[in-house]
């Protein structure tokens, strides 16, 4: 890093002698997740972290889980819970699966598999930035924001006129990544439309040599999507956006029958999600306020098999999720004073179902039943919020009241606070109440393994999950080249659910076990962060992020969350139209169990760039360079299972123009 360092301060005439200083894109960005309120980023009342779209591709990421691998504080483990489905999860302040929260422009994403949203399923061809809120967010958002919240943010076109980006890359494994968009927005952006496409594919990676098994399946992936929005008045505005996403995933794998030789099993594992969502802001007066009205629809189909070839048993599981919701928001501006109310509801329906073709005395049996049973439920939510100017300080009281036609009602507080202390220090304060419902997959699991002397049943008498969480940060500006923050956080949780295994009933030889609010657990750590940028050609960022946790019905760690990370990465534009970003991330070893421990890890990413005409960039780079990966026999190895990738691809905007 030193000499990377050193390679950047021995060009510094040559930059700004051969080319005109760039306007920086990363600068403080306008967020909203945090508060709800269009805020600076660098003096938001909740600290919120960004990762542009211009970030994330300097990362080499292609979806989400890509984007925030890297990202300090943060954990994403692809191995965690398996290949099944391709589930990138993630990990905020010690909670992972659907204790973090994550959205799509604001609103919920269905389509859990295991229990977590896949973020590799989300590609990164059409987002604006990526808004990471840790801690409990109950308050404004509802269930599952326990850990925190990710806001995967679109945007309308930058600019007047025809627009296009577009993305090309091809990766090792045979990989291909072809994304972008095409737009057109009239005089002053007030009526734009634009059409969003995501297409990626990569090979599988072969588990056993001299065997077709793969450890890894071969993995496709599409997206096309349409927005549009159109000014109706002065004061109305409406935007519409639909999106259609294929996931694919064919896995393989043989089995040796005594008797009856080796069968190949093909594995495949699809999805198909539907979004629609309407929103019309309609503003009130020129101080701010406005009306914000959401409706939205999404569907998600889900299958995993196993067939076996030339024989026909067989087994297919299929899942479907659907979910309507309205919501209305008003954000009245007053002076110091900003009040946001809102009211929310929605409607879900949940099926999860087993076919299963197994040999007989009589014949191939064919049977098919419920592993979930079917379950419609709804949600009705009222939330209030008040941001209060009084000088340097910032208050903001709030709360959020839901009522679910399944487990009752839950009340959710929360308090924060900002105080600007100068034009260099800023502290901010916040705490709350955070809850999470059960899952359709909790209330009604009925997954039967008799055969194997046990079976697991859901429990429709589950309570939510409740916590409650502090966190506090400060964030020194010295100088307009530097940025030093520190912060800390605590988290409280009660209710946890999770398989009952000692409260198992023995019937007929068949222990019956199921879901239920047993666990109690804390976490707790802090986070230093420092960025330099001591001339425009080159910008330093390190970070050093420590957790905590404890499982206080076993009085041990929560497993699978590991203590230490240390990320630093460097960028450098030394001339020449070039750049150069390299990226390093160290994340120490965790609790599994009393014997066994997850390992550690290290990884490095590198990207070399060169613009080839203004908006364009060819370049080559690698993700995970040190070719870390994971180990398939090693019970709870949460490390990529790809290892290192390999790329070069080719981005371009139009116009060609400087914007």
């Amino acid at each position: 890093m030193a000499a990377l360092a050193l390679i950047g301060v021995a060009f510094p005439a040559v930059a700004r002698a051969d080319e005109p200083p760039k306007k920086d894109k990363d600068a403080d960005t306008v967020v909203i997740t945090g508060t709800r309120t269009p805020e600076r980023a660098q003096r938001a009342t909740v600290k919120t972290d960004v990762v542009t779209r211009e970030e994330a591709e300097r990362r080499g990421a292609t979806n989400v889980a890509d984007a925030l691998a890297s990202q300090p504080g943060l954990v994403v483990n692809p191995g965690s819970y398996g290949f099944l489905g391709g589930v990138s999860a993630l990990q905020i302040q010690g909670f992972d699966r659907d204790r973090v929260l994550i959205l799509e422009d604001g609103e919920r994403v269905v389509g859990d598999v295991g229990g977590a949203v896949d973020l590799s399923a989300i590609p990164t061809g059409d987002i604006d930035r990526l808004e990471i809120v840790a801690g409990p967010t109950s308050a404004l958002y509802g269930s599952a924001a326990i850990g925190g919240v990710v806001n995967v943010i679109t945007g309308p076109p930058r600019q007047e006129g025809p627009t296009a980006r577009l993305r090309m890359e091809g990766r090792s494994l045979n990989g291909v990544v072809l994304q972008g968009n095409a737009a057109y927005a009239g005089r002053g952006r007030a009526t734009w439309a634009m059409l969003d496409f995501n297409m990626s594919r990569l090979d599988g990676i072969e588990k056993t040599p001299g065997l077709p098994d793969l450890r890894v399946p071969n993995t496709s992936r599409r997206m096309v999507g349409i927005r549009a929005g159109t000014q109706l008045s002065r004061a109305m505005d409406v935007r519409i956006r639909l999106r259609s996403f294929r996931d694919r995933l064919d896995g393989l794998e043989t089995q040796q029958t005594p008797g009856l030789g080796r069968f190949t099993i093909d594995t495949p594992a699809q999805t198909d999600r539907y979004t629609m969502h309407v929103i019309h802001v309609t503003k009130i007066g020129d101080k701010g306020s406005n009306l914000r009205l959401t409706l939205g629809r999404q569907w998600f189909d889900n299958f995993t098999a196993r067939d076996r070839r030339d024989s026909v048993i067989d087994e297919r599981h299929d899942r479907t999720h659907r979910m309507q919701s309205l919501e209305a928001v008003g954000t009245f501006a007053d002076g110091p004073r900003t009040w946001v109310t809102g009211a929310r509801f929605e409607a879900e329906h949940f099926e999860q179902e087993l076919t299963r073709t197994s040999s007989t005395s009589e014949g191939p049996v064919t049977t098919r039943a419920p592993e979930v049973t079917p379950l419609s439920y709804g949600i009705a939510a009222l939330y209030g919020q008040l941001s209060w100017k009084l000088g340097a300080f910032t208050v903001m009281p709030g709360a959020r009241f839901e009522a679910h036609t399944r487990y009752g009602e839950s009340i959710a507080p929360r308090l924060a606070a900002a105080w600007r202390a100068s034009d260099l220090v800023t502290f901010r304060l916040s705490g709350g109440r955070g809850f999470r419902a059960p899952s359709a997959k909790e209330l009604g699991f009925l997954f039967d393994h008799s055969v194997f002397g046990y079976r697991i049943i859901g429990n429709d008498a589950l309570a939510p999950e409740k916590s409650w969480g502090v966190s506090a940060d400060a964030t020194v500006t010295p100088a307009s080249t530097m940025t030093f923050r520190g912060s800390v956080f605590s988290n409280w949780v009660e209710d946890l659910i999770d398989i009952d295994l000692g409260g198992g009933i023995n019937d007929g030889g068949v222990v019956q076990y199921s879901y239920a609010n047993f666990g109690k657990a804390r976490t707790a750590g802090g986070q230093i962060d420092a960025a330099f940028k001591p001339a425009p050609f080159l910008r330093a960022e390190s970070s050093y992020a420590y957790t905590w946790t404890r499982d206080d019905v076993n009085d041990r760690p929560l497993p699978g969350r590991p203590p230490h990370q240390v990320t630093v990465s460097l960028r450098i534009e030394p001339g020449w139209k070039m750049e150069l970003y390299v990226r390093s991330r160290i994340v120490t070893d965790s609790f599994l169990d009393q014997d066994t421990r997850a390992p550690g890890y290290q990884t490095l990413d590198v990207r070399v760039g060169r613009a080839l005409w203004p908006r364009s960039q060819l370049y080559v780079g690698s993700v995970n360079l040190l070719d870390v990966k994971q180990d398939p026999g090693r019970i709870g190895d949460t490390r990529s299972p790809l290892g290192r990738i390999l790329y070069v691809g080719l981005k371009a905007d139009f116009p060609w123009e400087d914007e």
